[in-house]
């Protein structure tokens, strides 16, 4: 028999739910923040873009933006925009299997307790 009692039991699932909690929402404000920037940055890049390098003209708004979203930089920030992706999909996973088994559990506590009150 295990020396763990009900309340310790359902401390160590709701510790696991915060803890995964916490690593989510610091994995939804990277995604959001890497959502958000990346328009600050395709911006910025466009405005580096402004003149043509070659010619010092004026470049067009479409040139600027093709030129920008070829930089390296921006090509970077969408590979990070994709790893931070991948890993709230998967913290957010998690979660629902923490919640999951939870509820798995507190449904067979119940059942036991219910078993034993009719049993005696």
């Amino acid at each position: 028999m295990s020396d763990f009692t009900f309340d310790d039991v359902l401390e160590l699932k709701m510790s696991k739910l915060r803890e995964i909690g916490d690593r989510h929402a610091e994995a939804k404000k990277n995604l959001t923040y890497l959502e958000h920037s990346r328009n600050i940055l395709l911006s910025r890049l466009m405005k580096e873009y402004q003149l043509n390098s070659t010619t010092g003209k004026l470049e067009s708004a479409v040139a600027q933006e093709r030129e920008a979203r070829a930089d390296g930089r921006y090509e970077q920030h969408i590979k990070s925009l994709a790893e931070a992706v991948r890993i709230e999909s998967e913290l957010n996973w998690q979660k629902q299997l923490v919640q999951i088994n939870f509820e798995v559990w507190k449904t067979k506590m119940i059942n036991s307790t219910v078993e034993k009150k009719n049993y005696g």
